[in-house]
């Protein structure tokens, strides 16, 4: 006779169409990290900024790769590196002829207390990036002050329009979440795609929250010149 509970015994759980998210805290970089800061600090005197998915803060212009100097292209480099490794093109029928090549637009953002991000996503990117330059949090204060970015799961509305208490159960026993919270770090890199639904829970931090963003576009590869 079979047991009535041999099935629930015996199954495993796993994921399904798992979304890719992308995170390194990138070591050695505090000099980086200065020189970063010091070109926004320069900016903000100089640019009134604009009001695009910021509430509160200061966001610049989306030209950072020019205005930014060397720092801006070596953080560009860094994030393009860690995009390359986990992006492939497969239709890409020679090695030496890509059919793609990155495009980048970068901005910085500084939020002092009480200011953060709507819900957005960006259309028209591949992978969307940020980098943490500071925190914003001053000693004795903790990460849920700095502001976490929220990252929504698209499928969230599907099971809550059915049965709204219903939750199903991870590996772990614990109910589903329908967010990712991540919370800033300097030298932090994330990078997820750019469709996800996401947005800044307010900083409550005492120190200015400092934060850089990249749009990874993948356009069609320039012909090679003739030799």
């Amino acid at each position: 006779m079979i047991d009535d509970n041999a099935a629930a015994t015996v199954a495993k759980i796993e994921g399904l169409f798992a979304t890719p998210l992308i995170m390194a805290d990138v070591p050695n970089i505090e000099s980086l990290v200065a020189d970063l800061k010091s070109v926004i600090t320069e900016r903000r005197e100089s640019e009134p900024g604009n009001m695009r998915t910021n509430t509160g803060g200061w966001q610049s212009d989306t030209e950072m790769l020019q205005w930014g100097g060397e720092p801006a292209r070596s953080l560009g480099r860094l994030i393009v590196q860690m995009c390359n490794r986990y992006t492939r093109d497969i239709g890409q029928e020679l090695p030496d002829q890509p059919r793609f090549e990155w495009s980048g637009e970068m901005w910085a953002n500084i939020c002092p207390k009480g200011s953060g991000h709507e819900s957005h996503t960006h259309p028209g990117s591949l992978w969307a990036t940020v980098f943490y330059v500071d925190d914003g949090l001053a000693e004795g204060e903790g990460e849920e002050d700095a502001g976490f970015i929220v990252l929504q799961d698209p499928q969230n509305p599907t099971p809550l329009m059915y049965k709204p208490d219903l939750r199903f159960l991870d590996a772990n026993g614990n109910p589903y979440r329908s967010d990712r919270r991540i919370a800033p770090k300097v030298g932090r890199i994330i990078a997820f795609p750019a469709w996800i639904a996401h947005w800044v829970t307010p900083h409550n931090g005492s120190r200015k929250r400092i934060s850089i963003a990249m749009n990874m576009l993948a356009l069609p590869a320039r012909p090679m010149p003739p030799t």
